[in-house]
């Protein structure tokens, strides 16, 4: 019997910038583990789980490990996963939704390359603030996780972070980038856990800009150090698929990140 597959899971509805950007994300996960059997389940849209049971049945996969594309959360995940996967294994394909990718601390290695990389294109040569933003909605614990993320980013970098809790209408960045100026800080970049640069991405950075944030970030799809996060989800759920004793399951022959830091 082969890997399991990884089956990633988005329950947005659809738009071409967050498709186009999911189809991105599973596309470098593909080159990057062409020995692993990679779909992508967007469950806001119909009927894109019916096309992915029939191409994992058409290859012949017995197994498959949904991970959710949420940053969000910790620990909990939308019940349409929880529905996706009883579906998946009623049509013989043994399935299990993982953890959500989450605030993970790797999430912070991305953002400092994300944000190094906003700096560069802007040309800015200083910074004395950061806005870290979250987008609402996780469970307790990734909120908790988040407000952590937060101090370890301040920790650092040396810097003032303010945390903004996103609805989706930018109102919460632009808070957060003005509250940093009223304290005399001027070159302020904002960071965001956004996977794809959906409305919400779109709304907060040009709230961002409009405050007067000098870079904002791209979002965190983007990034090749994704992978490794996804990965790491994915094997937890595959070793929860087998039965007797669990066996280990290569997450990647180069798993890590640009610094160490404090897990959490």
């Amino acid at each position: 019997m082969g890997a399991p597959a990884v089956v990633l899971a988005d329950t947005t509805t659809a738009n071409p910038d967050v498709t186009s950007a999911l189809e991105a994300i599973s596309g470098r996960l593909r080159a990057r583990r062409p020995d692993l059997p990679v779909y992508l389940a967007e469950l806001g849209v119909e009927p894109n789980l019916d096309r992915v049971i029939v191409e994992l049945q058409r290859e012949h996969i017995e197994e498959a490990v949904f991970v959710p594309l949420d940053l969000r959360s910790a620990i909990s995940y939308p019940k349409e996963l929880n529905g996706a996967a009883q579906q998946t294994s009623q049509a013989g394909i043994r399935s299990i939704v993982s953890r959500p990718i989450g605030p993970a601390t790797e999430l912070l290695n991305i953002l400092d390359e994300l944000v190094r990389d906003a700096l560069h294109r802007c040309l800015a040569l200083e910074l004395d603030a950061l806005v870290l933003v979250a987008r609402e909605g996780g469970d307790a614990r990734g909120s908790a996780l988040v407000a952590r993320r937060a101090r370890q980013w301040s920790a650092h970098h040396r810097l003032p972070v303010q945390l903004a809790i996103e609805t989706g209408d930018g109102s919460a960045t632009a808070a957060a980038v003005q509250y940093l100026r009223a304290q005399g800080r001027r070159y302020v970049a904002v960071g965001g856990t956004f996977l794809t640069p959906g409305p919400a991405y779109q709304a907060h950075a040009q709230a961002a800009q409009r405050a007067g944030a000098i870079a904002v970030a791209d979002p965190v799809g983007v990034s090749p150090h994704l992978n490794q996060l996804i990965l790491a989800r994915y094997a937890f759920g595959a070793m929860e698929l087998l039965d007797g004793q669990p066996q280990p399951v290569v997450v990647d022959a180069d798993y890590q990140f640009l610094s160490s830091r404090e897990r959490g």
